[in-house]
């Protein structure tokens, strides 16, 4: 492994610089766990040393191991989470040299075409423990300190690769998503598993600008959208920004505007997009496949709202399109946003609100494909115009689970929910609902909702109303 191999060789070299714990606590700002607490764990000094020497013969002497491998059994260093104090010369020196040899073996490994650079990221993230994908973190401290930090690098330890061309090119790709072609149709997987494929702001940008440079494509008939790997479509939304914003009701209701550009263009589209559930699809995950022209799922997927368990409401559709789509689902609808109830995919398939079920992934993109095609020429956005919906009956603020909710943000949701099917367009209608999302963000609630989900703790709606 061209990354971590040389990350620990380098560790190594810097011993001259600071011990083994102050590497370890250095290297702690960019992964979980440090390079020292990894060797004595995976017994690892004589791997980096076999592998090294290998490198060393076939790429040269700058890839030679550290000496110190052959004469140490175990390093005396910390835990991830602990820390000791570390000078800042040393820190500076170490941290350095870390970047540069996570920076030189990434652009080696992107120019000689060993690997793309989307596996590159996902693998230093999901195999490694790296926080960040070394191209992100290149993003992250900009083009200048990282030039700067690769001719540190070149200087002290000559011979190691350096960019064949400007950094900022290295960044041209897709982060978060996957696209497949199968015959006519393109497969959009979300490829965030750490996260249960939960959106963000780049993640929802990323597919809308597959959708739209390949809408007008004829080739293609249409789009499929998953999520990696057999746990979740999509679990929601990052809690991001938000927090920033709590207490604002313009800057909240202006976030859920702006987390709804690709939802808004998946509204006007002439081609079909068909979500593909293969796990929990949750919050925002769910509000994306509400928006989406068809729906096909695996038999074991499950569909919730959760938003109301947080102190907020759903603000980016879910109290306004499902109910113009499968209106004879409204007291399903209530009870998955007030009570952030549950439903099956076996459930929603037999309301109308899945297409198809499938045992297995396989089964599960091929149904997907069909359905792109069966939809081609038939797309039809959710209804415009007011629209007639179920009453609200009362409820006690009691989840389906047991957990005692807001009652006040329970009143906000039913009147965004009656207001939406009140308005005069689809549009008016999801302006209701990003209003909603603002002042719900005003409330006690919210500050204690997000609050307790940040903290890991459940909240306590109890002193909040």
């Amino acid at each position: 492994d061209r990354i971590f191999d040389n990350w620990c060789n380098e560790a190594a070299y810097l011993l001259d610089h600071a011990t083994a714990a102050e590497i370890d606590t250095v290297a702690s700002e960019f992964v979980h766990a440090g390079p020292f607490f990894v060797l004595n764990l995976a017994h690892g000094n004589p791997i980096i040393t076999e592998t090294n020497t290998l490198q060393a013969e076939e790429e040269g002497a700058h890839y030679r191991p550290a000496p110190i491998f052959r004469s140490v059994d175990n390093w005396l260093t910390v835990s991830p989470g602990a820390r000791v104090e570390v000078g800042p010369k040393a820190a500076a020196c170490v941290r350095d040299r870390l970047l540069g040899i996570l920076m030189s073996q990434s652009v080696d490994i992107l120019d000689r075409r060993i690997g793309n650079p989307a596996d590159l990221e996902f693998g230093c993230r999901n195999a490694l423990g790296f926080k960040s994908g070394p191209l992100d973190l290149t993003r992250k401290i900009g083009e200048a300190e990282a030039t700067r930090i690769l001719e540190r690098l070149v200087e002290e330890r000559p011979g190691m690769p350096v960019p064949l061309k400007p950094l900022g090119d290295y960044q041209k790709f897709y982060r978060h998503v996957l696209v497949d072609d199968v015959e006519d149709v393109k497969v959009i997987t979300i490829r965030r598993p750490e996260a249960l494929n939960a959106m963000h702001d780049e993640l929802t940008d990323e597919i809308l600008d597959i959708v739209r440079t390949f809408e007008q494509d004829k080739s293609v008939s249409g789009f499929v959208l998953t999520g990696y790997g057999t746990r979740a479509f999509c679990a929601g939304a990052d809690i991001g920004r938000f927090p920033q914003m709590l207490g604002n009701a313009d800057a909240a209701a202006q976030y859920a505007r702006d987390c709804s550009r690709l939802f808004v263009h998946l509204d006007k589209m002439q081609k079909p997009v068909v979500a593909a559930l293969n796990g929990m699809t949750l919050g925002g995950g769910l509000e994306l496949a509400f928006r989406c022209h068809g729906i096909v799922a695996m038999s074991s997927a499950w569909l919730q709202c959760p938003e109301i368990t947080l102190g907020i409401v759903a603000g980016i559709g879910a109290m306004v399109v499902p109910y113009r789509r499968w209106p004879a689902s409204a007291a399903v609808f209530h009870g998955m946003l007030r009570r952030a109830e549950k439903l099956s995919s076996a459930s929603a398939h037999e309301l109308g609100i899945v297409d198809a079920l499938a045992s297995d992934y396989a089964g599960l993109i091929e149904t997907a494909i069909a359905r792109v095609r069966t939809l081609t020429g038939m797309v039809r956005p959710p209804a415009d115009g007011s629209i007639d919906i179920m009453p609200l009956a009362p409820i006690e603020p009691i989840a389906a689970n047991g957990q005692r909710l807001s009652a006040e943000v329970i009143r906000i949701m039913e009147q965004a929910i009656r207001d939406a099917a009140r308005a005069s367009s689809l549009t008016a209608a999801l302006e209701v609902g990003y209003r909603a999302f603002g002042v719900s963000a005003c409330t006690e609630a919210a500050h204690e909702g997000i609050g307790a989900f940040q903290q890991h703790r459940t909240p306590d709606f109890g002193k909040t109303g």
